[in-house]
Parts: structure tokens; C-alpha cells; sequence
């Protein structure tokens, strides 16, 4: 299933919305690198995700017929790798007859300034400076680049996309895809997108599966802080190569470190698609499960980088390419079974309660050996009223014995209980 941020993603630059003097400038530098009259040899495009940086630098490639060069500042950390990746292509002639130039891009360059990064800032520098083709640059944060590497550079500022026009991509991509919307739900997604189109379009797309978006449907946007928080720190951590980005996504996670293993360990059979790539993140997982293990029985909190690093970086570089495809994050079944068994613990305690009440016997007992009974009694309707009628059974507690007839049971002992009736049963089966 394709993301619709790629489907709809804008093919020149009149298409993108938001940001026009921006746009134009950045035409405009392009067409005076190749005249020679540039005064700097590269752009840096910054600002917030989803307000177009990658968009528009795609969009000019296509718009001018331009080969594209790119690369992510996850796959280029060192000063080798830059070499070798960017450094090598910016030198060689486009094999596409074509294609009339070359662009550069390098996203996320400010992902890549670092001490980790062994000079990989310093191999970028060095090829802005000597490239024969454009270089364009994108970070979400220009001011976190070191000045001298600024200063080789001309900025350009993409500001958060107005609200009105997030609304309006929203309207045109729900009738492209035939999706019924509200356009109070399109108004409520486009706010809450807070200028991050990138965002409003995935919204827009998880909650359109079913062909319809109605007011209704978007509690989950009020109601998921948490659960955000989550699903950007799985698509970090899933998404990347780069174990900076993926540690990032589990210290900036507002998760314990054992909700976000059950998260990661739920959903990367979704996104990892190759056998070998979902083996060895499993194996990492397993091992971070054991340095979990170990923290719970020794309670030592030292192990906690170990197991952190192996479920986040772990997994983030167990694949051998990234998966390009929109995945619905599932709730790990582990904490739905648990809830599941929760409840009926507390369920079987509250009828245990009402029964010592009426019995005169501890809760213990009345789990143990009167609840049993109960379940063999309830197989008969008109015992299962005056039983509930004499403990005070409500629906819920009913459906516990007898989900399929809860209802007209529950129905019955009303009756029942308003006739002030004492149930046969009681004095023929359980005295």
C-alpha cells in the first residue's frame, strides 16, 4: 500500500502549497549555479517536517529535468561514506542522454553533525565546495550547523503550511482516493496537523481506510498523545539507519522501555518484509528482552543502556534497505491479553464479593467453589434469573456465565426481583 504523501506528492513547483517566495528563490538560485553567478555554492533548506524541504527539492529535479542525487544524512555519517556516496556521483557526468544536470540533495544534514560522525560535516563541506553541480541541503534545524558551514551556504526558510491551504491538499486527496468526508473533520485534521501537511496527509489516510471520515471518527486525534508518541518512535526507529536516530526515538519516547519493546516487537513483522532482515532484529530484541529480565530480577538499572541501544539500534540496522510503505501500527496483543485477563479477574472478584455478601463465606470460597457451580447452574435459564435475582447479579456479571443470554436472563430476574419472589433454586441447589 502506497503512502499518499508519495502518491500525491507534487511533480513542479507550482504544485506545492505554502511558501511562495521561497519557491521562487529556490528556482532562481538553481538557474544562477548553472549561469555561474551564484553567490553561494550551495542552498540549505530548513524548517519544520512536513513543510515542504523534500518536496520542493524533488519537484525542482522533475520540474527542469534534472538527475537527482540523494542521499540521507542516516546512510552518510562518517567522512568515508560521504566520499564514497555523495562524493563520487557529484563527480560523474549523468548517465541519462536526458537528463540535463545533476542536483546534489542531502537530507537531514543536520543529522549528521556530531562527534560520532567522524568528520562527516567536514567531507560535506568539502564537496559543496568543489562540486560542479547544485547542492541543496535539508535540515529541520539550520542554527544547530556550525557558522563556517553555514556561511557556505544560502538559506532558505520553509515556514508551517497555513491551515486553509493543509485543508484544501486534504479535499483534493479524499475525492482523488473517494473518500467521504466532513469538511468540519477535514478542518479539525488540517488544525491539528498544526502546519505539517506530511502529518495532515497520513491522518487523513489512516482514517480514510473505510471510505468515510466523520467528526465521530477523530477522537483518536484528542486521545493519543501517548500513543503518537509511540507511533513516531516506532516509524524513527523503523525508518532509519542511523542508531543516533534510532536512540533519539526511544529517549524522546514518553514510553517505559518495556511498553516500547512490546510495541517494537508487535509491529516489525509489519515493516520488515525480508526473512533475514526480521530475523536478526528479532535477535536483537531477544537479547534485549534478556537485559529486561535481568533488570527485573536484580532491579540493576545499569543494564538499561545495553537493552535500550539492542531493541532501538538494534532493530533500526537489522535491515538491508528501507521499506517504503504506509503501516497502521497494531497494539501489541500482549497488553490486550492482559487487559482481557485483568477484567475477568476483577469480574470473577465483584461476583465473588456479592455471592460471600448473600453466602456468608469468604470471596476465597465463593471463587473457588460457588462460581463453578454457578456456571453449571446458569445453563438453565429460569435458574440462571433466580440466582441472579437472589445475588443481584447485574448484565455484566450474567454475561460472565452466560454471554448468549445475558440479556433475557437479566430481563427475567428484574421481573423477578420486582415481585420480591425467593428463588426456588436456592433452597432445592445450593442448601
Amino acid at each position: 500500500m502506497l503512502l499518499w504523501v508519495e502518491k500525491y506528492r507534487p511533480q513542479k513547483l507550482s504544485d506545492l502549497v505554502g511558501n511562495p517566495r521561497t519557491l521562487a528563490r529556490l528556482s532562481e538560485w538553481t538557474h544562477e549555479f548553472k549561469d555561474g553567478v551564484a553567490k553561494k555554492k550551495a542552498l540549505l533548506l530548513h524548517g519544520p517536517p512536513g513543510s515542504g524541504k523534500t518536496s520542493a527539492a524533488l519537484a525542482l529535479s522533475e520540474e527542469l529535468g534534472f538527475e537527482l542525487v540523494e542521499t540521507n544524512a542516516s546512510d552518510v555519517r562518517t567522512k568515508d561514506a560521504v566520499e564514497r556516496k555523495v562524493g563520487f556521483a557529484a563527480s560523474l557526468a549523468s548517465l541519462d542522454p536526458e537528463s540535463k544536470g545533476k542536483i546534489i540533495l542531502i537530507d537531514e544534514v543536520d543529522g549528521i553533525h556530531g562527534r560520532s560522525d567522524f568528520g562527516g560535516l567536514a567531507a560535506v563541506k568539502k564537496i559543496i565546495k568543489s562540486s560542479k553541480e547544485p547542492v541543496i541541503l535539508l535540515a529541520n534545524d539550520a542554527w544547530s550547523l556550525p557558522a563556517d558551514f553555514r556561511a557556505l551556504c544560502e538559506l532558505l526558510e520553509f515556514k508551517r503550511i497555513d491551515r486553509r491551504a493543509v485543508l484544501k491538499v486534504l479535499k483534493r486527496i479524499a475525492e482523488e482516493e473517494g473518500v467521504v468526508a466532513d469538511e468540519k473533520a477535514l478542518s479539525i485534521i488540517s488544525s491539528n496537523a498544526n502546519g505539517d501537511l506530511r502529518s495532515a496527509i497520513n491522518d487523513l489516510q489512516s482514517l480514510g481506510h473505510g471510505g468515510r471520515i466523520a467528526v465521530s471518527d477523530l477522537s483518536s486525534l484528542f486521545m493519543r498523545d501517548s500513543e503518537l508518541s509511540i507511533f513516531k518512535a516506532l516509524a524513527q526507529i523503523f525508518k532509519t539507519d542511523s542508531c543516533d536516530r534510532a536512540r533519539e526515538a526511544m529517549f524522546e519516547s514518553d514510553e517505559d522501555p518495556e511498553t516500547l519493546f512490546n510495541w517494537i516487537s508487535e509491529n516489525v513483522p509489519l515493516e520488515y518484509e525480508d526473512p533475514e532482515d526480521l530475523a536478526q532484529a528479532y535477535h536483537y530484541l531477544s537479547r534485549a528482552d534478556i537485559f529486561l529480565g535481568r533488570i527485573r530480577k536484580r532491579q540493576d538499572w545499569r543494564l538499561l543502556g545495553y537493552a535500550s541501544d539492542l531493541m532501538s539500534c538494534g532493530v533500526a540496522v537489522s535491515k538491508k534497505r528501507r521499506y517504503n510503505k504506509f503501516i497502521r501500527y497494531k497494539y501489541p496483543q500482549r497488553f490486550a491479553m492482559l487487559a482481557r485477563t485483568r477484567a475477568r479477574r476483577n469480574l470473577v472478584g465483584e461476583i465473588a464479593t456479592k455471592i460471600s455478601h448473600r453466602c456468608h463465606v469468604s470471596s476465597k470460597l465463593a471463587a473457588t467453589e460457588f462460581i463453578p457451580l454457578l456456571e453449571s447452574l446458569f445453563r438453565d435459564v429460569g435458574k440462571a434469573a433466580e440466582l441472579s435475582s437472589y445475588f443481584g447479579f447485574n448484565q455484566k456479571d450474567i454475561e460472565f456465565f452466560q454471554p448468549d443470554s445475558a440479556k433475557k436472563i437479566h430481563e427475567i430476574a428484574e421481573k423477578i426481583s420486582a415481585e420480591r419472589i425467593t428463588p426456588k433454586t436456592l433452597q432445592t441447589s445450593l442448601f
